[in-house]
């Protein structure tokens, strides 16, 4: 009799220190930080919209600590308010599926039975099944940070992630819809001819020039300016049969293709450029593939085309905010979950939540 009465307390204990223990950890999972809270709440800020963005695109926790406990989310129908801090860590837990950092989540506010409310609970739930959730920033404000950590979308791809905001390969190649693209071609063309001690990098920017005037105006004494033997280095032809190749195939125009020289030796006539350039041309079959002006490999002789046209380059920073935050969009990709094997972007990210972590808190 008194064994069974010492397993009824013994289990009563149980059960009570069981009540005890569940209320603490409700309790727990809703603990407001007072020394925060001592100065009031308030909503979040910009600077804390632009933390918990960065944070949720780099899945960086630590970012979070960013966003003072003062900061609020508004609630809505059936929705409770939240703290913004939780609202970070909660995303994070979701798209890594880790629980641990459910711990960090708070509850605002006492415990409803009928709203919804950002919890540890919640947390763990997306923790569990994963949760791609989130929140988008505009165009304005993250060009605003960027700029304010210092980045110039001039200079961006000095980083080594993306490439340059402004193309210059892009920029020349569509200077064929250009009405006034062949009447600057004439002007360089005079310049050269009157330029002296020409070096072997204003011959090549000439013969580029050449085969786009070629181009532009179907005509092949553009063509024949170009010196018989230069060879370029994005084409294995002869650059001036080359581009008598090129016009003629393109016009249907057979007088062209025989401006091309046969080999000195007269071996390999049948498979020479001038006998392939018949082919084409003499086929009912064969459609030209469209041929435009070549473009350098090199950006800086593209520069060089396009300063030699008088045409100016235009800067990033002047380019409409939305094409700006493409850019700085395109870069954070480049930074998400950088590949032990690619130091420079890891190089790069830890470069950047440095200056986030710079950045002033604004609470």
């Amino acid at each position: 009799m008194m064994l069974a009465r010492t397993w009824k307390f013994i289990w009563r204990w149980r059960i009570a220190f069981l009540i005890l223990f569940i209320i603490a950890i409700v309790s727990l999972s809703g603990i407001q930080s007072w020394p925060d809270q001592a100065r009031g709440m308030r909503p979040g800020n910009k600077n804390e919209e632009f933390f918990r963005y960065i944070a949720q695109e780099l899945a960086e926790p630590h970012l979070c600590e960013k966003i003072s406990w003062t900061a609020l989310l508004p609630g809505g129908f059936f929705t409770r308010e939240s703290y913004v801090r939780s609202a970070c860590y909660d995303f994070i837990a979701g798209r890594t599926k880790n629980p641990w950092l459910c711990w960090k989540v708070k509850r605002y506010g006492v415990f409803s039975l009928i709203d919804d409310q950002e919890s540890m609970w919640t947390c763990l739930g997306h923790a569990f099944h994963g949760w791609n959730g989130g929140i988008g920033i505009s165009d304005g404000t993250l060009v605003h940070f960027f700029t304010e950590m210092g980045y110039d979308p001039d200079t961006l791809h000095i980083e080594g992630i993306t490439p340059p905001v402004v193309s210059v390969k892009d920029i020349y190649s569509n200077l064929r819809f250009r009405p006034d693209i062949l009447a600057q071609l004439e002007k360089a063309a005079t310049a050269f001819e009157k330029t002296s001690n020409q070096t072997p990098a204003d011959i090549e920017d000439a013969a580029y020039l050449d085969q786009f005037a070629s181009y532009i105006s179907k005509d092949s004494r553009w063509c024949l300016r170009i010196p018989q033997d230069l060879q370029i280095a994005v084409q294995p032809q002869k650059y001036r049969d080359w581009c008598l190749y090129t016009l003629a195939t393109d016009t249907k125009n057979i007088e062209i293709c025989r401006l091309i020289p046969l080999p000195l030796d007269r071996t390999g006539v049948r498979t020479s450029l001038r006998t392939q350039c018949a082919f084409q041309v003499n086929s009912p079959s064969w459609r030209s593939p469209g041929y435009v002006q070549d473009v350098p490999a090199d950006d800086e002789q593209a520069r060089r085309l396009l300063l030699k046209l008088n045409y100016q380059i235009p800067r990033a920073k002047d380019l409409p905010a939305d094409q700006i935050e493409g850019a700085y969009g395109r870069f954070l990709d480049a930074l998400e979950d950088p590949h032990p094997a690619d130091p420079a972007r890891a190089a790069a990210r830890k470069r950047f939540i440095d200056r986030v972590m710079q950045l002033p808190n604004g609470g």
